[in-house]
């Protein structure tokens, strides 16, 4: 019982602190009343965490699943509600910096695993135990490429 008080007590610290940072920081910004909307939903993904977490480090599978969903649900039901109110929460700007980090993403990603394909091909044959490593990563990127290549055909014929 211990252990389950002083997790919640630091959770509430976490949440406390967090939710003081971000309303002090928005304070004086140019877009202040923006982010001090969007301070609920830091909030929620910290609560999210925090449950996911627990299911996890207690092997209760639904109850991770079930922090997971009701996050999601409640952010999406919150940012409908800021769309009500006015809160511009995306524009064309938002959007192309959305896509341009989205790209470098995938590029340092599909770069890391390429140089990982290639470090775990010569040490499996010194080390056997590694030899899954390199499949698995392999696999990875191999799903990551044709993922990619599959969506940006797609997307060139839609588009």
């Amino acid at each position: 019982m211990g252990g389950i008080m002083q997790n919640i007590l630091i959770w509430t610290a976490l949440i406390i602190l967090s939710g003081l940072t971000l309303a002090i920081t928005s304070r004086g910004a140019e877009n202040s009343g923006r982010r001090k909307a969007l301070i609920p939903a830091v909030l929620v993904i910290l609560s999210m965490g925090y449950f996911l977490g627990w299911g996890v480090s207690e092997g209760n599978l639904a109850a991770a699943f079930s922090a997971f969903v009701m996050g999601a649900v409640l952010l999406n039901i919150y940012y409908r509600e800021l769309e009500k109110r006015g809160y511009v929460l995306g524009d064309e700007r938002t959007l192309r910096i959305e896509e341009t980090a989205s790209r470098r993403t995938l590029q340092a990603t599909m770069l890391f695993l390429a140089v990982l394909m290639v470090y775990l091909s010569v040490e499996k044959t010194t080390n056997s135990e590694l030899d899954l490593a390199f499949k698995t990563v392999s696999g990875i990127l191999v799903f990551v490429f044709i993922t990619h290549w599959t969506l940006f055909h797609y997307y060139s014929r839609v588009m």
